[in-house]
């Protein structure tokens, strides 16, 4: 009889999973921008490995400041074969923790891989495929209902109503999997010592505990568990209680090209986004990265589709990471606030969190670090959570075994530049300061123009007399926030309000790169050029 009804449970499963995960909505989903999963997806690649997950290839810096190690392609496991992987003592893995930097495809791996198992294409040894994400969890906890305690039968049912008797998991032959994604979201602490230990799954108890007692096995029992988050998140859980740490790398070259050619029905249209986007090496740097690449996607193929002549000139970089900005904080106040799209109006506190950490980038840039500490976000007025697991731009890196400080970083050096710059053209055009020369003060100059020239020429100063090339990036984006087409179009009605004038004085900041370009070394020459198409450019 239980055999019957474990595998009607079964196929209600499966048809809840298909429905959920064949449609994949990216970025900040909207009605009707939504793609079959199996038709766009792309495994990335997956380590065993695990050294911070940050790509440190730059256009200028051949050696990076902080050298992390890379994995090699023999740590790569497929998803689909994450649970037959073995412990150091040949026995196979009960808990498997995935991690990776903002945006690597952590959530469309778990769609994938439910979806490959309801379908019957992997895993088919697996009874049952429970999900159970951290961000339901979280918004479980604070509904204001009768008891806030639960067994974790009463959980499971309460999300999977199809899973009406789940006794089968009591089973001692019942092969199943937790997943329980988005371990960022759970925002309450765990007392992973001295919560009590429940030792069935039918006692009742608070969420906080019975979380701890799913990681320690002691309930469910005899559940596969697949826990995932973002790095400075899951770094709290005892490694006591995790068998197997893995890592997502994101995409190489063929699969960066297998991404985008997916997108676009017309053979053409795609390699036109190929050949475009490649124009620009740090966009292919950073297009490993799956989100970035679903951008490169989306933001050329409206460029193309809005200008008639799109395509003659390389793309700008400064409007593409504005793009990844503004997306990542929507993300932010949706996935961790709750807050609905059409009410995604910056708060004056969002504002100031963006500006401050783009005045610790810019300190950091000084100090020639691409690491920093959590004395360095206290020091700038931040909080560790909100810049480290919710702003979508930063990392945590593995400790190293000499320094047990927690580490952070950008998710790319090159977001540190941006970040850094957005930093000193907010206080240029907002606080009518300029950070760059505390010796020059931009009230002096009555004329507005000379204020916008003034701040260019201190910036140029800074990065030609850096012989490595250290603010090389720095000034490109610098020149491109410069731009109305980046500050005035993009950013306004976001960061800055909407009646703010547009900087003035752009041809003499033209004619300013123009002389510099006719006169500085032959080496700095082709950057000066992109600085001055990043500012006069507007196609994009």
């Amino acid at each position: 009889m239980w055999l019957r009804e474990s595998a009607w449970t079964r196929f209600q499963l499966r048809e809840d999973l298909i429905r959920k995960h064949q449609i994949i909505f990216e970025g900040v989903p909207r009605a009707g921008k939504c793609k079959p999963l199996d038709v766009v997806y792309v495994e990335p690649q997956i380590s065993t490995c695990c050294y911070g997950g940050v790509d440190q290839s730059h256009e200028f810096h051949s050696h990076p400041l902080q050298p992390l190690q890379i994995p090699s392609p023999d740590t790569f496991v497929s998803l689909n074969n994450l649970f037959r992987l073995q412990k150091a003592d040949g026995s196979p893995v009960r808990t498997v923790l995935t991690t990776g930097i903002p945006g690597i495809g952590m959530s469309v791996s778990v769609a994938k891989f439910c979806l490959d198992w309801a379908k019957m294409q992997a895993n088919r040894d697996l009874q049952f495929v429970i999900k159970l994400s951290f961000h339901s969890l979280w918004n479980l906890r604070n509904q204001n209902l009768p008891s806030p305690k639960y067994s974790i039968m009463e959980v499971i049912k309460y999300y999977h109503p199809e899973c009406k008797d789940m006794r089968h998991l009591d089973k001692e032959d019942c092969k199943f999997l937790i997943i329980m994604d988005s371990f960022d979201c759970y925002q309450a602490p765990l007392d992973w010592e001295n919560s009590p230990v429940i030792n069935d799954n039918y006692t009742q108890a608070h969420l906080d505990i019975l979380i701890v007692n799913i990681l320690r096995g002691t309930v469910l029992q005899g559940a596969l568990i697949w826990i995932l988050g973002r790095r400075a998140a899951v770094s709290q859980i005892p490694s006591n209680l995790i068998d197997m740490v893995t890592e997502i790398h994101g995409f190489s070259d063929e699969m960066k090209d297998d991404f985008l050619r997916r997108r676009f029905s017309d053979a053409e249209q795609a390699t036109n986004i190929l050949e475009h986007y490649k124009r620009l090496p740090t966009l292919c740097m950073l297009a490993c990265q799956p989100f970035v690449c679903w951008m490169i996607a989306t933001v050329f193929e409206r460029c193309y589709r809005s200008y008639q002549d799109y395509g003659e000139n390389p793309p700008r970089l400064t409007p593409f990471y504005i793009h990844i900005l503004v997306v990542q904080t929507n993300r932010r106040l949706m996935f961790y606030y709750g807050k609905q799209e059409n009410n995604l109006k910056w708060s004056e506190d969002d504002k100031q969190m963006l500006i401050k950490m783009g005045y610790m980038a810019f300190k950091m840039m000084e100090r020639k670090t691409s690491v920093f500490y959590e004395e360095d976000v206290k020091e700038c007025g931040l909080n560790l959570t909100e810049v480290a697991v919710f702003s979508g731009l930063c990392t945590e890196l593995p400790a190293a075994a000499s320094d047990r400080r927690r580490t952070f970083c950008f998710i790319h050096f090159t977001f540190q530049e941006f970040m850094a710059a957005l930093y000193v053209f907010k206080t240029f055009h907002i606080d009518n300061k300029n950070v760059l020369d505390s010796h020059r003060t931009l009230h002096i100059f009555k004329n507005h123009q000379n204020k916008s020239a003034a701040l260019l020429q201190s910036a140029l100063d800074r990065t030609l007399s850096s012989p490595l090339g250290d603010y090389d990036m720095f000034l490109r984006f610098l020149c491109g926030l410069l731009s109305p087409a980046c500050h005035d179009k993009l950013l306004s009605g976001f960061l800055f309000p909407h009646n703010t004038p547009t900087v003035a004085g752009r041809e003499k900041m033209q004619q300013l790169l123009e002389k510099k370009i006719q006169t500085a070394p032959a080496d700095r020459v082709r950057n000066l050029q992109e600085c001055l198409r990043e500012m006069i450019q507007e196609d994009d």
